[in-house]
């Protein structure tokens, strides 16, 4: 699987969002659903950081849903979301 760069469209919740037509889940992490006052959180956090914005996408796999299980990294400064949404507590290594 190719790494490449793209925009992000829109955020599903704490750890899945999507780029033109795929629907990307984050690796390695698992955020509170969305239908919880922390995952509403963790829905906010992610989109405050990536919606709108160009990232990097690594694919690992494509889970059962279809979606590309991928590290992501913001394209303006590196950032590595998976440990961001981590550090920030929003999230849980899996």
């Amino acid at each position: 699987m190719n790494e490449y760069s793209t925009h992000v469209t829109s955020v599903i919740d704490g750890d899945t969002f999507k780029v033109s037509t795929q629907i990307i889940r984050l690796a390695n992490i698992n955020a509170p659903e969305s239908s919880t006052p922390q995952g509403q959180g963790a829905t906010a956090y992610l989109k405050s950081l990536i919606e709108g914005k160009r990232v990097r996408i690594k694919p690992v796999a494509i889970d059962l849903y279809g979606r590309a299980v991928s590290h992501v990294w913001r394209h303006s400064d590196g950032l590595y979301i998976n440990r961001r949404m981590v550090d920030s507590g929003y999230a849980a290594w899996v």
